[in-house]
């Protein structure tokens, strides 16, 4: 199934076809920004629901994914920004860390929320990504799996990373109810 635009952004995902009910949605996915895939579509038996938690939740929180500390910054100085805050590195290299712990947790409370398929499942490991979106701007997604040409960063319609969003998570609890034995 492809939700949305691949040249603008788009989720890509496929249900495992021998599931039986009754089971958990395990299948394949990645995203489109701008005509490049993040994940990978090849990697089978992958947990889908991390990512449908996101996607369910973005859509209504878009605007929470700005901050003034994010204005007038580059992808490049974005990413360092957040990687510094949520995993202690500018790209691959460490950087010390003098936050106290509670500084450390406030710091994970605020800005967690821009992390964007590090976590979501096997499909998409070792993609560090994140996401920022100015108050009524465009969607901008930060990737080193990105192109360099692209400044490692790519900016999408907030249209359509809505509409890709919210038809994943519709796709996403139509599979959930036919695995558990349920009716579509």
């Amino acid at each position: 199934m492809l939700f949305g635009d691949r040249l603008d952004f788009a989720i890509e995902a496929d249900v495992e076809p021998n599931l039986e009910p009754p089971s958990a949605v395990w299948g394949r996915m990645c995203v489109w920004c701008r005509g490049v895939a993040l994940g990978d579509l090849g990697e089978s038996h992958c947990a889908l629901y991390s990512a449908y938690l996101s996607f369910r939740w973005l859509p209504s929180n878009l605007d929470r994914l700005w901050a003034e500390k994010l204005a007038g910054l580059d992808d490049i100085a974005a990413w360092n920004f957040l990687d510094e805050l949520l995993y202690g590195h500018h790209g691959d290299v460490e950087v010390p860390d003098t936050r106290t712990a509670e500084e450390r947790r406030r710091d994970w409370t605020f800005w967690s929320a821009h992390d964007f398929l590090t976590n979501w499942g096997e499909q998409f490991g070792g993609c560090k990504a994140f996401i920022l979106c100015p108050p009524g701007g465009s969607v901008r997604i930060l990737s080193r799996e990105l192109p360099g040409h692209m400044g490692h960063g790519a900016e999408v319609s907030r249209a359509g990373f809505v509409a890709a969003a919210e038809g994943f998570a519709r796709w996403f609890e139509q599979q959930a109810r036919r695995l558990e034995g349920g009716r579509v």
